[in-house]
């Protein structure tokens, strides 16, 4: 990835962060952390990686995304406004009652491909898309997002044997590893003794994400498995502790402070423009 690409992404996951944000702070929702988290690796997907048409939301063969990780929802609804979906001002009016973006990913909003399903469930879901894909002649990619937590269910490890079984490989599960060794506690030994394909990636550095998806070849039969370390964004790191607590919402004033940091970010990168 040349230098001028990784500027693009990096200043497009900011305003997506921004958004996000925003938007969490407004529904007085809790989990801020987690859709901070993964908002790279979501950029990265939607603006370098996937096949999709948000003209033609409905075409075949478009690529899907699960977002099995649910507390993660603002991040994709972030990403999906900002690649045209729908209107970004539907973001501020998340997780209210009878709004289009609800709490966890619904099929019935412009762009998500399918529900995350109950903890652990989401990789069946993306399972099961690719085998219909291939069953209709389609070489579409399936990329699952996944919460390390959900590898303790054990219906995740039944979906990680069957699509191995199956030769899914055009499925791609990325594992949010939260501030851990990309060895993510056993993960990847375990899959791999499935017969997954396992590569380990830094999930707040494009070059790291670029890396690994560019050595996929998915002619290889085998399911996919990125372990991706994220964790709370440099910038923000005077308010880690409040972001990684999940059991209440931020405040406004924490919220302000939150979106004034972001905004310090974008001054210091337009500065070094």
């Amino acid at each position: 990835m040349n230098g001028k690409r990784r500027g693009e992404l990096e200043a497009l996951s900011l305003e997506v962060r921004k958004d996000i944000v925003r938007m969490v702070g407004l529904a007085r929702a809790a989990g801020l952390a987690s859709s901070l988290a993964v908002a790279n690796l979501l950029v990265y997907m939607y603006w370098e990686q996937m096949k999709v048409y948000p003209d033609e939301r409905n075409r075949g063969d478009r690529d899907r995304l699960v977002m099995s990780h649910a507390s993660a929802a603002a991040a994709l609804y972030a990403c999906l406004a900002r690649k045209g979906y729908f209107d970004r001002e539907e973001l501020w009016s998340y997780r209210r009652l009878g709004a289009t973006l609800q709490g966890f990913p619904d099929i019935r909003t412009p762009g998500v491909d399918a529900p995350n399903g109950a903890c652990g469930g989401g990789l069946g879901i993306a399972s099961g898309l690719c085998i219909a894909l291939r069953l209709d002649g389609l070489a579409s990619r399936v990329y699952c997002v996944l919460g390390q937590d959900e590898l303790r269910k054990g219906v995740m490890w039944e979906s990680v044997r069957s699509a191995a079984i199956n030769g899914l490989g055009h499925l791609a599960a990325i594992i949010d590893v939260r501030d851990g060794s990309t060895s993510g506690d056993g993960i990847a030994s375990g899959l791999d003794a499935f017969g997954w394909l396992v590569c380990d990636a830094d999930g707040r550095d494009f070059d790291s994400i670029d890396a690994v998806f560019s050595g996929f070849d998915y002619e290889d039969p085998r399911p996919k498995a990125i372990l991706a370390v994220t964790g709370v964004d440099g910038g923000l790191m005077s308010l880690r502790a409040r972001l990684e607590d999940s059991g209440r919402p931020m405040s406004g004033d924490e919220i302000d402070n939150a979106l004034s940091l972001l905004e310090q970010q974008s001054n210091v990168r337009a500065d070094h423009r």
